[in-house]
């Protein structure tokens, strides 16, 4: 039962994580020159993708993961909020 418990505790999580890199409709980009090519066509600054290569859980391989740069100000102000709740 408790390995049950630990396995559904587990899948929520995973899947939590994988909700940080949506890519709000955003086609698939895999170099900075499409990046470029993007943020050409946006006026916004909070609109400009911001890309680099992480590492995905559960592997060694490293991806090019973009976000806009409104969506990485948004994360990094939740994980403060997170840290300051727990001071």
């Amino acid at each position: 039962m408790q390995k049950a418990v630990a396995v559904i505790c587990l899948a929520i999580l995973l899947i939590g994580c994988e909700n940080l890199y949506e890519n709000d409709d955003i086609d698939r980009i895999r170099n900075q020159r499409d990046v470029d090519a993007y943020n050409a066509t946006v006026s916004s600054e909070g609109e400009k993708l911001t890309c680099r290569k992480e590492v995905v859980i559960g592997t060694n391989f490293r991806e090019f993961i973009c976000m806009t740069v409104a969506r990485r100000e948004r994360i990094r102000q939740e994980a403060q909020a997170a840290i300051d709740d727990l001071r």
